[in-house]
């Protein structure tokens, strides 16, 4: 308490204690032990600097409350989890965005915290390098962010930028939701050329057809497929499976993730594997670059070409150019 400086921070913990001990013994019995120092110094570091930024927006009591028991809680969840500790940097970072957006805190605390949380798991999961670039960019439009729908939508928009593919195909609709300003702000941070909607458009930058790389692996922490794969294309969708793990494929200029599909059957996929044909338009960069003979399935669309090969477990992704 003695290293906290802001009055109205130090009433509320003070004034409900016994509140405040309560959460934190009851996060210890689901968790299991919660240091306090590194409660202590997330106080400090973290939430202080939050409340503060919100007080200039409103200092009722009954809203400081508000604001701090739901940082307070979500702190305790995130120490409790181990994320706060195994990648305390990044989290730190992230959260004290929070503090350069208090209307969203004041009127959403619990709302805004989840969302910025749900985007760092995301990350965490399909592009970790990428967790401070995507803090970077909030920071650079937070000055426009004035709703939650903005934070969601431009939360969206630079976590596809940050290598989540698959988020893609909806931001043409959200985009046009922002205010103008907004808009121009993505475009300058996207640092593109093109228009933010020819980016959602187009899949990928490059004018001539291109390898752009592997994913997929031997089973493991990363790693996808016990056994070699194959992939079809069902309706608009590309589909991948090993005979028993199955996931929808999702690649463009940022990034290539793989989500798992377990409603999808396994054995319609490899059933409706297409092998290659040499002859198909648009795919002499594959024949340039492969050993035909090996290749166990295809997908060709009109901007992409995905292939397996005998014997192993990545899936190899070409694009084609865009004019």
């Amino acid at each position: 308490m003695e290293k906290i400086t802001i009055p109205q921070l130090i009433a509320e913990l003070s004034d409900n204690s016994a509140l405040y001990n309560q959460w934190y013994k009851e996060s210890e019995m689901k968790y299991g032990t919660i240091p306090s120092q590194t409660l202590t110094n997330w106080i400090v570091e973290i939430m202080e600097p939050i409340v503060e930024a919100t007080l200039t927006l409103n200092s009722a009591s009954e809203k400081v409350h508000e604001i701090v028991k739901a940082l307070y809680l979500e702190t305790l969840k995130l120490i409790g989890s181990g994320l706060a500790i195994r990648y305390e940097d990044e989290y730190k970072t992230a959260w004290l965005l929070l503090a350069k957006m208090p209307n969203l805190v004041v009127k959403f605390p619990i709302k805004t915290i989840l969302l910025l949380n749900d985007v760092l798991l995301n990350l965490h999961r399909y592009a970790p390098e990428k967790t401070s670039d995507w803090c970077k960019l909030i920071e650079s439009s937070t000055s426009e962010v004035k709703t939650i729908e903005d934070f969601k939508i431009v939360g969206r928009i630079y976590a596809w930028k940050c290598g989540l593919a698959h988020l893609r195909t909806r931001l043409k609709t959200d985009y046009l939701e922002l205010s103008e300003n907004l808009q121009r702000n993505i475009v300058h941070n996207l640092g593109s050329d093109k228009t933010a909607y020819d980016l959602f458009e187009n899949p990928w930058s490059n004018r001539n057809p291109k390898f752009e790389g592997v994913l997929g692996g031997f089973v493991g922490t990363t790693f996808f497929f016990e056994h070699p794969p194959k992939l079809a294309q069902i309706g608009e969708h590309l589909f991948v499976s090993d005979s028993k793990n199955c996931y929808a494929l999702f690649a463009d200029q940022f990034g290539k993730v793989l989500l798992p599909a377990d409603t999808v059957d396994a054995a319609q996929i490899v059933s409706m594997a297409k092998q290659f044909d040499p002859s198909e338009k648009g795919i002499e960069k594959v024949n340039a670059e492969i050993d035909t003979s090996t290749i166990s399935s295809v997908v060709v669309t009109k901007d992409t070409v995905v292939l397996t090969l005998q014997n192993s477990y990545f899936l190899f992704v070409f694009s084609f150019g865009n004019a």
